[in-house]
Order: structure tokens, then C-alpha cells, then sequence
């Protein structure tokens, strides 16, 4: 049990390495159901948690509980994905399979920015978790909304979560739309739980992160505002149908 373990762990580094170093065959990670024939790129700030939920309720019938199993050291529902077999995939092979419907969820590039800087930054106080490294940058520990978005470059070198909640979108789906067969926009959530209800009629999609503070783009500064939309435009040309 001891041995299969350690290559199991030893197969999910690797994995996550070759990731990390851009190899094409794992650049892409997907939440793949096997039996539905589904597979979901998931990008963070999309509805991400909810649909993960979801997709887990129909595969199983329940929904996601870190402590159903205590030998299962899965923090949450997102490092529950990452740990799964075919987690992280080549664009290549997801565009040939076919036989699999494919779907994502986008979201306006600056509006999702402004999602991060009030859930990551504000409310769940990512900023906070690594001050050292803020301090070798010369960042802001509390930075206000324009701060933040005029930094974001730096930011983003100092904090991984930051950095993987406003990565663009691109990022997650290899640079290209072409290969989903399905794509909602954070407006038609309703069309999205309605799709997945196909699979289990009984699905009750969960409510967007709500509470918190309260941010808009119209909090943004010009100056904040023209950065963001340059920063995300690649993701302005790929999203632009949406």
C-alpha cells in the first residue's frame, strides 16, 4: 500500500512539475468525468467552486467532503481536482476528444480582476500570508483597489494565489477556444445549471461567493482602468464573441 502510494505521489509531482515548466502535454488542466462524458477547464473567479461542486454531485451523488474520507488529504474541492488522474492535460489531446463535450465558463477580463482584489486581497487576505515576500518587492502590504491593479505585475510575483486568480484566462485554456464545445459566460450561469441538470435533475447549482466587501470597475481609476484592459488584452481578442 506504502509503494503504491509513493508512486502515486511521485506521478502527481511530476504532473504538477511539468505543469509548472509549460510542457504542452500538461498545460491544460480539466475536471474530466469519465462516465457523463464531461470535461470542464476551470479558471479561477469563474464560478470556479461552484461548478467543481457540481460536477461532483453528479459524478457522485454527493457533494464534496474533505472529511468523509481522513486518509484523503484533499484541502478542498480544487485540490481534489488537481489530485485526480488526467488532472492536467496537452491541448492536443483535449482537442481530439470528441466523443467528450467541453465546456468552460468566462468571465470580462477587468471585472474578474476586480473579483480578485475583493475576495483574494480584501476579504480572504491573501496578501497577508507571505509579507516577506511584499516587503523584497517594496509592495503595499493593504493596497487599495487602484494600488493593487497598477502593481499587478509585481503583485503577482510575490503572491501565487494571487498570481493564479488574475492569470488571463488564456493561460487556462492554451491560448485558444476552439476545442470547447460549450461556453457560459458569468451571466448565463442559469443556462449552465440548466446544462448540467441534464446530468442529474436533482442538481441544486450553488449561489455565487456572496457577502464580503463590494468593489466595481467603477472604483477603478482611468489610469487603473487603461492598464487593466491593456494588462488582459490577448484576453480581450480571445473573449472578444463574449
Amino acid at each position: 500500500m506504502n509503494l503504491r502510494k509513493t508512486i502515486k505521489d511521485v506521478n502527481l509531482y511530476y504532473r504538477y512539475a511539468s505543469r509548472r515548466i509549460g510542457l504542452p502535454g500538461y498545460r491544460i488542466h480539466q475536471v474530466r468525468l469519465p462516465r457523463e462524458r464531461l470535461i470542464y477547464i476551470p479558471v479561477p473567479k469563474n464560478a470556479c467552486s461552484s461548478t467543481k461542486e457540481a460536477l461532483h454531485e453528479i459524478e457522485f451523488g454527493r457533494r464534496f467532503d474533505k472529511g468523509r474520507d481522513i486518509n484523503a488529504p484533499y484541502i478542498n474541492i480544487h485540490d481534489y481536482y488537481k489530485k485526480r488522474p488526467k488532472a492536467f492535460t496537452g491541448l492536443k489531446r483535449i482537442a481530439s476528444e470528441k466523443e467528450f463535450t467541453r465546456f468552460a465558463v468566462v468571465r470580462d477580463p477587468v471585472r474578474r480582476l476586480v473579483s480578485c482584489y475583493r475576495n483574494r486581497v480584501v476579504d480572504l487576505g491573501d496578501l497577508s500570508i507571505n509579507p516577506k515576500s511584499l516587503e523584497k518587492y517594496g509592495l503595499d502590504k493593504t493596497p487599495d483597489i487602484n494600488t493593487f491593479v497598477l502593481n499587478l505585475k509585481m503583485y503577482q510575483k510575490a503572491n501565487k494565489s494571487i498570481e493564479h486568480h488574475s492569470r488571463p484566462q488564456g493561460a487556462f485554456f492554451g491560448g485558444t477556444l476552439d476545442y470547447l464545445d460549450k461556453i457560459f459566460t458569468m451571466d448565463e450561469l442559469d443556462k449552465l445549471q440548466d446544462f448540467l441538470k441534464t446530468y442529474r435533475p436533482s442538481l441544486r447549482f450553488l449561489s455565487q461567493k456572496s457577502g464580503g466587501t463590494s468593489y466595481s470597475v467603477s472604483d477603478l481609476s482611468d489610469e487603473a482602468l487603461k492598464y487593466a484592459i491593456n494588462f488582459y488584452r490577448q484576453d480581450y481578442r480571445l473573449l472578444a464573441r463574449y
